[in-house]
C-alpha cells in the first residue's frame, strides 16, 4: 500500500509515514525515512519546524517562528528560497537554487553548506 498524506502537522507525519519529504515554497529541500529526518534533521528549514513542533512534554517553552516575511510563492527570491530567513545562508544561497543531492542513504537534502562539509 502506498499512499502520499500531505501535512502541517508533524507530530500526526511522525507517526503514519515510512518517509518524509520537506517543502518550502514549492521546492523540495529534505527527504529522509521518518525516524533519520526527525532524530536529526539537515536542512535549515527542517530544523527549525521540528525545533518548533509541539512536544508532550509538560514545560514550559517560549515559541519562536522562523524569523523574516514568508517571500511570494508567485515571485520567490532568486537562489535557495530559503535564504532570507536562513540564519546560516551565505552569498551563494542568495545566487544559486542549491541541488537535491543525496547526503546519505536514502536521504537528500537542497543546501549549500552540505557542499561545504
Amino acid at each position: 500500500l502506498t499512499y502520499l498524506f500531505i501535512s502541517h502537522n508533524l507530530s500526526v507525519v511522525e507517526h503514519i509515514s515510512d518517509r518524509v519529504v520537506i517543502m518550502y515554497l514549492g521546492r523540495v529541500v529534505e527527504s529522509a525515512p521518518t525516524e533519520e529526518l526527525f532524530a536529526s534533521p539537515n536542512h535549515p528549514y527542517t530544523q527549525a519546524l521540528l525545533a518548533e513542533a509541539p512536544k508532550l512534554v509538560a514545560t514550559r517553552r517560549d515559541y519562536t517562528p522562523i524569523k523574516g516575511e514568508i517571500p511570494s510563492p508567485l515571485n520567490p527570491p532568486p537562489g535557495c528560497h530559503f535564504h532570507p530567513r536562513c540564519p546560516r545562508a551565505f552569498a551563494r544561497c542568495k545566487a544559486e537554487a542549491p541541488a537535491l543531492k543525496e547526503i546519505a542513504p536514502g536521504r537528500l537534502s537542497a543546501c549549500h553548506l552540505n557542499d561545504a562539509a
